[in-house]
């Protein structure tokens, strides 16, 4: 009986023990949750870089979700003539190779196949095992000369019938603009209502299958008539995700589309959760949806500088139009880019951002930026607001930024809304700013901790309140300065 009591005892307090350390709840969480395994099928093809876009897929779903396993087969490297594609991935001809996968990913373009059996059999095996599967840009030409029906298998499969894009200008044909069809779709919640694409070829669907449900889509200015980018299908009980983007790096490597890719990954094998966030123990350290504001990495392009200064606008998104831009800038006259800085110094100005993500056109969000202030400095981050000539801007609210100027609002205040009497930070060190916007209700954080909730009152009308707008960033003056780095923002459902 004592012996007893004491082995009680002994586990009792390692329970207590593990209990208290943090240790038990972590251990229980990797228990209970099994690794994603993800095969990524890339290579083939003189036409796009899978060298480089099989690191920018890898990167981009470990950089977003936690718990999984990426296998990579990379084959079809040296293939530089049409004529050339016509090859067989080596996993594809051994017995039962999807068993040991959760999901696949296909980013390839083996596009002369035309073994029949060698594409049937590729299908058959997704079916056998009940394997998902996400489609990303060529696939969906993949296989239209197989024989023996295969071809017809193929599109059934992935949900469409596609083997043509937009030829004009051919590689370089202009970016469109995707826009979103089903909003509140799990994986659509991560992605802007609207987006400008980096880059062009836009993918020609001439039949969306009935069981396929269309959740984005963008205007051929060749077809003259929408063309869907992204869907899902079912194929005798196999969830398949596909997106048309990803010719060039620069649109496959994006944050829009990486989101995407993490989202779809998700979703085929229901690790997606219906608020579109990663089903518990997926969750990555960067989190999903969240889309930096740098269009370019060292410019910036799809800011404009209040004054006349400059407008870095992207090119004309409408053909014939000119826009007055000069691109590739990285200074005007109170901000300038320092590598990832963008220090915030001169007369008084404003910074508008007026890039791809829905045009600037913001409603619930989270934002999040690093600051840094130098003593006796100040600025602000406008939101719901619009482009001021001249001025501080009529729209919207501002989000102070201040430890030590005398006579302004502290770090966290919404100016003239709700303030912040003491700073929450000091001068000389990086600190996370963060604002959310829900309805009539904002958020301010400040390395991680809330320092501000502010809920509009019902009765507030006119431009200084809550509608929509986009982000600006303020310059205050000559005798200021503010560091930046790292805007981003992640949108919320309307």
């Amino acid at each position: 009986m004592n012996t007893n009591i004491n082995v009680f005892k002994i586990i009792l307090i390692s329970i207590l023990t593990l209990i208290l350390s943090g240790s038990l709840p972590q251990f229980a969480g990797a228990q209970n949750t099994d690794p994603l395994k993800i095969l990524m099928i890339t290579g083939g093809g003189p036409w796009h870089d899978y060298a480089t876009q099989k690191d920018q897929i890898e990167e981009g779903l470990l950089e977003r979700l936690s718990n999984i396993e990426i296998t990579t087969d990379y084959e079809g490297g040296d293939t530089v003539t049409m004529e050339s594609t016509d090859f067989h991935f080596s996993r594809h001809l051994e017995d039962d190779w999807a068993a040991e996968f959760d999901v696949v990913i296909y980013n390839q373009c083996n596009l002369q196949v035309k073994d029949g059996a060698y594409v049937k059999g590729i299908i058959a095996e997704h079916v056998k095992h009940q394997v998902p599967a996400v489609m990303l840009h060529c696939p969906i030409h993949l296989y239209q000369y197989a024989r023996d029906g295969a071809a017809d298998a193929w599109w059934d499969f992935t949900g469409a019938v596609s083997y043509a894009h937009e030829r004009q200008n051919h590689p370089n044909t202009p970016p469109y603009t995707i826009e979103v069809l089903e909003p509140y779709h799990q994986i659509m919640k991560n992605y802007p209502r609207s987006w400008r694409t980096p880059a062009g070829e836009l993918y020609l669907i001439v039949d969306l299958h009935d069981n396929a449900t269309p959740l984005s889509h963008a205007y051929s200015v060749e077809t003259h008539s929408y063309s869907e980018t992204a869907w899902t299908n079912e194929y005798q009980g196999v969830r398949v995700f596909t997106s048309s983007l990803g010719h060039h790096n620069v649109s496959m490597g994006s944050d829009v589309n990486l989101n995407l890719i993490a989202s779809g990954v998700l979703w085929a094998a229901g690790k997606l959760e219906e608020d579109g966030s990663p089903a518990p123990g997926y969750e990555g350290e960067r989190g999903l949806g969240w889309i930096s504001l740098w269009d370019d990495a060292d410019t910036l392009n799809g800011w404009i500088e209040s004054g006349g200064v400059v407008d870095w606008t992207a090119p004309s998104w409408y053909g014939g139009m000119v826009w007055p831009t000069v691109d590739n800038a990285s200074a005007g006259e109170s901000f300038r880019l320092d590598g990832d800085t963008l220090i915030v110094e001169g007369g008084q100005r404003n910074l508008f951002y007026d890039g791809r993500i829905a045009g600037g056109y913001f409603k619930n969000f989270e934002f999040k930026v690093d600051v840094y202030t130098h003593p006796g400095s100040a600025a602000g981050v406008y939101f719901h607001t619009r482009y001021e000539e001249e001025g501080p801007p009529a729209f919207g609210y501002e989000a102070q930024i201040n430890a030590s100027r005398a006579g302004e609002s502290k770090t966290g205040s919404l100016v003239g809304a709700s303030e912040v009497k003491t700073a929450p930070h000091g001068d000389n060190e990086w600190f996370s700013y963060y604002i959310k916007v829900d309805g009539k209700k904002v958020t301010v954080k400040v390395n991680g901790e809330t320092v501000n909730e502010f809920t509009e009152p019902a009765d507030v009308d006119g431009p200084a309140s809550l509608r929509h707008g986009t982000i600006g960033l303020e310059s205050v003056g000559s005798d200021s300065r503010v560091d930046f780095r790292n805007p981003m923002i992640r949108l919320l459902p309307d």
